[in-house]
């Protein structure tokens, strides 16, 4: 949960202090918000103010500068422009090649299919299958999900 009464770089200086990092500078929370691309003018703009997307901007950027060892994302490419969804995905391979482990909810297989290690569909609010990049880089991962959501219909 972010708040929107704090502007961006605020936000990274709430919860990287609830985190225990205490000793970051202005230039620290402006240089993680330019790595994950949100524009310079808004970083002392109240999030109030920001598109869903931007605010996918700074949750992102909050979990960098807290230095997290486990990110819980849910769609985190919604609300992104297909340039800046790019650039998201090349920061979460570059997060899990760092020892960060991403766990991440979404609906484009896609983009899934191109950092995850394992790929779990869900049917009804339960686990339905597990591949491991092995196992889905074989086959049609879209083919399966759709052969399980069609299941759900009949």
């Amino acid at each position: 949960m972010l708040y929107g009464n704090f502007t961006a770089r605020q936000n990274l200086d709430f919860f990287a202090r609830l985190g225990g990092k205490n000793d970051l500078t202005k230039k620290d929370y402006y240089d993680v918000m330019r790595r994950v691309g949100l524009q310079e003018e808004a970083f002392e703009r109240k999030l109030k103010t920001f598109s869903k997307g931007m605010r996918q901007k700074v949750g992102l950027a909050i979990a960098i500068i807290k230095d997290a060892g486990n990110i819980v994302m849910d769609e985190p490419t919604s609300g992104l422009d297909p340039k800046s969804a790019a650039e998201l995905m090349q920061i979460l391979i570059q997060l899990k090649n760092a020892g960060k482990s991403i766990l991440m909810c979404t609906h484009d297989l896609f983009r899934a299919k191109s950092v995850a290690d394992r790929v779990g569909i869900m049917k009804e609010g339960r686990l339905v299958m597990i591949r491991t990049r092995e196992e889905f880089l074989r086959v049609d991962l879209e083919r399966i999900y759709l052969d399980y959501m069609q299941e759900a219909i009949v």
